[in-house]
């Protein structure tokens, strides 16, 4: 079964829409192919991005933090003492 497609337009500054051209040329695929992989590039990495900070509200709400002092604290640990 095909998948369902939607038009999107959106407009873009032309040296963009040339190097989306030359790409699209090189890989011998057309426009729409390169945009829309580049698309669901952004937007895997988007959502990523947000589930991570999703997680991490949720785990502040919880009281899963350490303070910032004891981070710091940490990190001074770990490297050589300075001279």
């Amino acid at each position: 079964m095909k998948e369902s497609q939607m038009t999107i337009s959106a407009r873009v500054p032309e040296d963009l829409g040339q190097q989306v051209d030359e790409l699209a040329t090189a890989l011998k695929r057309n426009r729409s192919w390169v945009i829309e992989e580049a698309l669901r590039a952004y937007v895997s990495r988007e959502m990523q991005f947000l589930a991570a900070v999703r997680e991490g509200i949720e785990a502040y709400e919880r009281g899963e933090v350490v303070p910032h002092s004891q981070v710091v604290e940490e990190i001074r640990n770990w490297r050589p003492a300075e001279k």
